[in-house]
């Protein structure tokens, strides 16, 4: 009998035990939430939507809400609230909240440059017939708005002055006020609409990208609250982001179908040929805010008002996720075959 009975009881604490073991594993990996901004239908958001698309973040244990949040600023806003954990959002008005006391910063950023163009209507063609008409840009504060000041500064045109700079929206949004004639020129981002503006007969001024000027483009930020609070969940986005990358640059079909997916608009060969620019030229394989860009930032802001004493541009990144994907291998590894 006791010997039935030790057998009994040793087949239940076993049956105890591989149920305990299951349970655990299934809390293990149960997805995290984490709320994610963007800020426009643009070609730059590519990689974070096949992130998404391709199981990338769930592979992570994260589980993505993504948030649509036109313009740069109000998605920074929705991060200093609490109402996102990630934004997508614009580094100006990143650095400019850091400046007045916020505590978000830059996590990374997706391009080292400004894959901006100014259109305008068929009958101007010349920077100075922009005296005395309206350009649009998304928002006032977000990065198109930081394109159109520096290129009217550029062509010697005092931006609000000569050239009043109203916000209309999204990228569609400007295109359609430049249809419209709300606005006679407007910034729109490489893309859909560019190669929209071209088939309708407007007038591309300028192409920033060829420009040289080293800005972060598609950043994305968090507070430094949630950075010293989940560091393990920070990590883990980091590398699920870096893996989207990798796959957004060398998976052509399973980018361009995330794009039509996004966009709603099919494939051609101008949004092919726009692809390959952004995958081949544009996105870095290591997505860090580097401090050059942030300088380009600061010597903006410091042109209207004094900066504090002794501010480098270290204070408005927390680059220490990447680098250290940078230091383990891990990027390497996603390449190596490439």
């Amino acid at each position: 009998m006791r010997k039935n009975k030790n057998r009994s009881s040793h087949f239940f604490v076993a049956i105890a035990a591989v149920f305990a073991g299951l349970v655990l594993t299934s809390v293990s990996v149960v997805a995290e939430p984490l709320r994610i901004a963007y800020t426009s239908i643009a070609m730059v958001y590519g990689p974070l939507w096949l992130t998404k698309e391709a199981g990338i973040f769930k592979k992570y244990n994260i589980d993505p809400e993504f948030i649509y949040i036109a313009g740069g600023p109000p998605s920074l806003q929705a991060l200093i609230a609490g109402d996102v954990a990630v934004s997508f959002t614009a580094a100006g008005a990143t650095v400019a909240a850091n400046l007045a006391g916020s505590d978000v910063v830059l996590l990374g950023a997706s391009i080292d440059s400004l894959p901006f163009e100014l259109w305008s209507i068929p009958s101007i063609k010349t920077p100075e017939q922009l005296k005395g008409t309206r350009l649009g840009v998304s928002r006032i504060g977000a990065t198109t708005d930081f394109v159109a000041r520096y290129l009217l500064k550029k062509w010697n045109l005092q931006p609000d002055k000569d050239v009043p700079i109203f916000q209309a929206g999204a990228g569609p949004q400007v295109f359609a006020a430049i249809k419209g004639g709300s606005v006679q020129s407007g910034v729109l981002s490489a893309g859909p609409e560019t190669l929209r503006a071209e088939a309708e007969g407007y007038f591309k001024l300028a192409d920033v990208s060829t420009s040289g000027l080293v800005y972060p483009f598609g950043p994305f930020a968090a507070r430094q609250t949630l950075i010293k609070g989940q560091p393990d969940l920070i990590g883990r986005f980091m590398k699920a982001y870096v893996e989207g990358i990798h796959r957004f640059k060398t998976d052509k079909p399973a980018g361009l179908a995330v794009l039509e997916k996004y966009t709603k608009q099919k494939t051609t060969p101008g949004t092919e040929r726009i692809y390959e620019v952004y995958a081949t030229k544009y996105f870095k394989r290591v997505p860090e805010a580097t401090p050059a860009g942030i300088q380009t930032i600061l010597e903006e802001i410091s042109a209207a008002r004094p900066l504090p004493q002794g501010v480098t541009p270290q204070r408005f990144a927390e680059s220490r996720f990447i680098r250290e994907l940078v230091s383990s291998g891990f990027v390497d590894g996603l390449y190596k075959n490439r």
